[in-house]
């Protein structure tokens, strides 16, 4: 198994195609994150981005209102309702 430590890397490249993706590499960033040990995923239904935790939907955020949004004000949402769902 090949095991990639981001820590000892010389450089990586990411590219997002749309609002959603860049804001999903933003959140890669934040440490509150980092620290979950989970997986989190975002995608588009019905003009809302839906969050998912763990395979979890724990928030919908209407398209318009994520695209205004800064990076760590969508981690901020996430880990509020991370933490109203599963404590």
């Amino acid at each position: 198994m090949a095991v990639f430590d981001f820590e000892k890397s010389i450089s990586i490249e990411f590219h997002g195609e749309d609002a959603i993706e860049r804001k999903m590499l933003g959140l890669w960033a934040d440490e509150r994150l980092k620290s979950l040990k989970t997986s989190i995923g975002m995608k588009l239904v019905n003009e809302n981005v839906v969050v998912i935790v763990s395979d979890i939907p724990v928030v919908e955020i209407p398209f318009p209102v994520f695209e205004r949004l800064a990076t760590v004000e969508v981690a901020d949402i996430i880990i509020s309702k991370i933490e109203e769902r599963f404590k």
